[in-house]
């Protein structure tokens, strides 16, 4: 172990706690009078053992204090003091290079028993070492430094600042000549590798200190992944966290059910989100931002989640597109990256160009901005695009995460420079592209043509975290899908799929209605509406009674590689794709909304992947097949007449 070779000295930040009538213990000052200087700045070799803070005034803490370093990310790290003197006092922070220490901003704390107390805010910048040769940046150079891996560089890792792309020397040293336009520089984390973790965060990236043209140093340190060739990848769409409608204690359900799964799973396994991890509007009114998701999130264990932005992780509180990331890149990523595992290259977007510009205020009177923004990939991120797969060869398969649809439910392009997007990824054998946005399921198989498939892929919040909320037990989507994820597997360059809901294990993928049990009427499920909500109440063909003998079913990740097969005592029944309201949903949000006179803001959607079949009688079992694209089979004996309540779906 090496202790701390660089301590910078300038710009210090001196923060002094006075306590006013304590008098000093017999062996040093109380909790509240200890004074010592924080650097503005700290450069600290990889492992070394110590870090010191010079005492001032000749009020050192005790030996038995302790010192706590506190990321940004809410993730916190308890040292120990080893020797204190009436001029500086020793720390020890070697238990901290077991992937947790990473260069980034931290609040220091003294702390004595259960009293902490804020002493200042430092820049921690993690140094690693080059065979003990110092770097130095090339000419032109205002980014530099290393790759390291167990002491030595990794060469060939790509480096960027989101518009320009470099890649290590064989020392694992890169020099970059960045603008430092988006004030922070990031590696594309190579195969076979994995960054240190803060908390759920993989920390790829860096926030910069310096000025445009002054050249800084960040070095990356990685840790040896072997075994990635087979690993799986879970996909969070919209989670909506904003301490409203119960959702905290909902996503808490869905924690479990992802630690259940992670810990069940063996091999290499990864998370990442799909954007709109939180919601704008709340950020200020109900206090709930990304330090608060980050906490509710870091429930999550044994799991390193990389982060797609929404729209709903944009700032309301700024004009234009720039500065409503600002926050976000400091704490959770940068808005667009990419990073590789195994044999595939991974790449995340953001399609969110906000247009803020018409002034408001927010609910508690806060001025803010009217929220506007087009579905579209700014020309700067496409050019970075360019050259990040430049360094990537077209016989590797890609996944490519934004948070808005390229492609709608009914087929038509949703983003605005879809073409242009599309010819980027052409010349790659497989994209599997995982957009949200919806709140539903479904997919686009575009392989044949132009090599993509675009699964939309649900919402881990299903209706805003509403549905439940007005009907515990039922967590839905607008177009009856169940809140949930997907669980990518991925063999060498093979890719396989499943729809997972919370709660629920894999083998749960449709859900079955008797029509013949179905009557939605104002009067029966608006009855405290007045005549204004019940008029909203438009239940389609739910509305009226039948006794045609149709059974609907609702395959939510469907797509027309998937077979649905159904008999009727031996005899098989023809099963027709139809365009439907989903009659769970309707009862489970979008009624009862209305009969509390409230809008039904997320009304219940049309969805275009329930099939119908027609039975001989109203008293007949079904046996029900649903095979989907890979083989697997899903099944359901139905028993009819099969009452509509929403008891018999809860899960």
């Amino acid at each position: 172990m090496r202790t701390l070779r660089y301590l910078l000295p300038s710009a210090l930040l001196t923060v002094l706690f006075l306590a006013a009538g304590c008098g000093k213990e017999e062996d040093g000052p109380s909790a509240t009078d200890v004074q010592f200087e924080v650097p503005a700045t700290m450069d600290i070799d990889y492992e070394a053992s110590e870090i010191s803070f010079r005492v001032q005034f000749s009020k050192p803490p005790l030996q038995s204090d302790q010192i706590v370093l506190a990321a940004s990310g809410n993730a916190s790290y308890t040292c120990a003091i080893t020797s204190v003197t009436d001029k500086r006092f020793y720390v020890d922070i070697s238990h901290l290079w077991s992937g947790q220490l990473a260069s980034g901003s931290y609040n220091v704390y003294h702390q004595r028993g259960t009293a902490k107390t804020l002493k200042g805010t430092t820049r921690i910048t993690i140094r690693y070492s080059q065979g003990g040769t110092e770097i130095s940046p090339a000419e032109g150079s205002t980014v530099y430094g290393q790759v390291a891996c167990g002491g030595k560089g990794v060469p060939g890792v790509v480096v960027s600042d989101g518009i320009e792309v470099v890649k290590t020397d064989a020392d694992g040293v890169y020099q970059l000549a960045s603008g430092k336009k988006h004030g922070y520089v990031f590696m594309s984390v190579p195969s076979g590798y994995e960054p240190l973790q803060e908390g759920i965060l993989p920390k790829f990236h860096t926030q910069l200190s310096k000025s445009a043209g002054v050249a800084e140093r960040v070095d990356f340190l990685l840790k040896e992944a072997p075994g990635q060739e087979n690993h799986t990848v879970l996909l969070f769409g919209d989670m909506h966290l904003a301490r409203r409608t119960n959702d905290q204690a909902q996503f808490r359900t869905f924690v479990a059910d992802v630690n259940s799964y992670v810990a069940s799973h063996t091999g290499k396994i990864y998370g990442l989100t799909l954007g709109d991890m939180t919601w704008d509007l709340y950020w200020v009114t109900n206090n709930y931002s990304y330090k608060e998701y980050l906490t509710d999130a870091n429930g999550i264990k044994d799991l390193a989640v990389w982060h797609t932005i929404g729209n709903h992780d944009h700032s309301m509180y700024y004009m234009g597109d720039f500065d409503t990331v600002k926050e976000y890149k400091e704490l959770i990523a940068p808005t667009y990256y990419s990073f590789n595992i195994g044999g595939v290259h991974y790449v995340v977007l953001d399609d969110v160009e906000c247009t803020n510009s018409t002034p408001t205020t927010d609910s508690n009177g806060n001025a803010c901005y009217e929220r506007t923004y087009n579905a579209n990939l700014v020309q700067e991120q496409l050019a970075w695009l360019r050259k990040d797969l430049a360094e990537v060869p077209a016989s590797t398969p890609l996944v490519v995460t934004m948070h808005i649809q390229l492609y709608n439910n009914s087929g038509t392009t949703r983003l605005s420079n879809a073409s242009a997007f599309i010819n980027i990824l052409k010349p790659y054998t497989q994209v599997q592209l995982f957009t949200a946005h919806t709140h539903t399921v479904y997919n686009h198989d575009h392989l044949a043509a132009d090599h993509f498939y675009e699964h939309n892929a649900g919402a881990v919040c299903g209706t805003w975290w509403w549905s439940a909320y007005e009907t515990p037990g039922v967590h839905i989507g607008q177009d009856g899908s169940p809140a949930g994820y997907t669980i990518l597997d991925v063999k060498g360059t093979d890719f396989q799929w499943q729809y997972k809901a919370t709660g629920s294990d894999t083998g749960y993928q449709f859900r079955t209605y008797d029509r013949n049990q179905i009557l939605l009427t104002a009067a029966d499920y608006v009855p405290d509406g007045g005549a204004t909500y019940q008029a909203d109440f438009k239940p389609g063909i739910w509305g009226t009674a039948s006794s045609a003998n149709e059974v609907y079913i609702n395959v939510w990740n469907y797509d027309p590689s998937w077979t649905i097969e159904v008999t009727e005592g031996g005899k098989a029944l023809t099963a027709t794709q139809v365009t439907v309201l989903d009659p769970l949903h309707l009862v489970a949000y979008t009624a009862k909304r209305l009969n509390k006179k409230a809008k039904a803001t997320f009304a219940t959607e049309s969805n275009y992947h329930t099939f119908k079949v027609t039975a001989s009688g109203p008293a007949t079992t079904l046996d029900i097949k649903v095979t989907d694209r890979f083989g697997n089979t899903y099944t359901e004996t139905m028993t009819r007449p099969k009452s509509f309540t929403t008891d018999i779906y809860k899960k």
